[in-house]
């Protein structure tokens, strides 16, 4: 089963409100959307502070995702498969990201990178403006593995390896003005982390109302589209972290008590969601396939 996910590379750190050093090496760029970052990174992610423009290939990507692939079909014969699945799996994964990306970029934010699949071979970026923060400094990547997408966001963080000065100016800017995320209000962060999971709803709703107004060869090329575009709102709002239902919850938490939870709560939350994620999605699919069946059934049986 596939779920798209926002998230990065590394741990938050409590930065002090002074700085008397630059830190050095092992420093990425990304912040996930619900404004706190996970130690671990993610396959297929990248650490690059400044992306090369123009259209970059990776074959080494390509050669690993491919034999990843194949060992987790399982000894499957992939190559008789219908491979149509793959460019309607790809394109409702680029309207959840797009979500996510739509969002942030109206509330002020800093976008890094959207990446469609895991282990990226193939991006493009598109050269920079002066006083950058805007779709052209956005990266854009396709990777090999079918897993779901990502979303990067530029944090404080990277600015302090980057440039002390530059983080003590974007320090005294408002959180409207701010393209950091962890400087978005809470609401603001639940809605970015909920845009991805809304914008699926959207195209489900949008082509289940079409349906009968469309012919059968349009039923036809549209209800896969339909389909996974409900299946990948509703594997994406289940609250556990590191998916967007659990972002969301983080974000509600902190809306109500005044307080984020700590880098150990997040990191421990992360290691338990791998866990379910792994068990719910690999180890007993059935149970997941009850659930899709019955909601699937409500949907299209009455």
């Amino acid at each position: 089963m596939y779920f798209c996910l926002i998230m990065n590379d590394k741990e938050i750190n409590n930065l002090p409100p002074e700085f008397n050093h630059v830190p050095t090496g092992g420093r990425n760029d990304q912040m996930n959307d619900n404004g706190m970052e996970p130690k671990s990174s993610f396959p297929g992610t990248e650490d690059n502070n400044k992306p090369k423009e123009g259209l970059t290939f990776n074959g080494l990507n390509l050669v690993i995702g491919v034999a990843i692939f194949l060992w987790l079909s399982n000894g499957r014969d992939v190559f008789t498969d219908d491979w149509s699945f793959y460019p309607y799996l790809a394109a409702v994964v680029i309207i959840h990201e797009l979500g996510h990306v739509i969002a942030g970029k109206s509330f002020g934010c800093f976008i890094q990178e959207m990446q469609v699949f895991f282990l990226s071979f193939l991006s493009y970026k598109p050269k920079s403006v002066e006083g950058g923060n805007s779709w052209r400094d956005i990266k854009w990547s396709l990777g090999v593995l079918p897993l779901g997408g990502v979303t990067m966001f530029k944090s404080r963080e990277s600015v302090v390896a980057d440039n002390v000065e530059d983080l003590e100016i974007g320090s005294r800017t408002t959180s409207a003005t701010s393209p950091y995320i962890e400087d978005k209000p809470s609401w603001q962060r639940l809605l970015i982390s909920a845009a991805g999971v809304l914008f699926n709803l959207a195209t489900f709703l949008i082509l289940y109302i079409a349906m009968p107004y469309m012919s059968d060869e349009c039923n036809d090329f549209f209800w896969p589209l339909m389909s996974l575009s409900l299946i990948l709102a509703l594997l994406n709002i289940l609250p556990v972290y590191p998916l967007d239902g659990g972002a969301i919850v983080f974000a509600l938490y902190e809306m109500i008590t005044g307080k984020k939870p700590s880098p150990g709560f997040i990191r421990a939350c992360g290691w338990i969601g791998f866990v379910f994620i792994v068990l719910f999605f690999w180890v007993f699919p059935e149970w997941l396939g009850g659930i899709l069946d019955s909601v699937f059934r409500f949907c299209f049986e009455h």
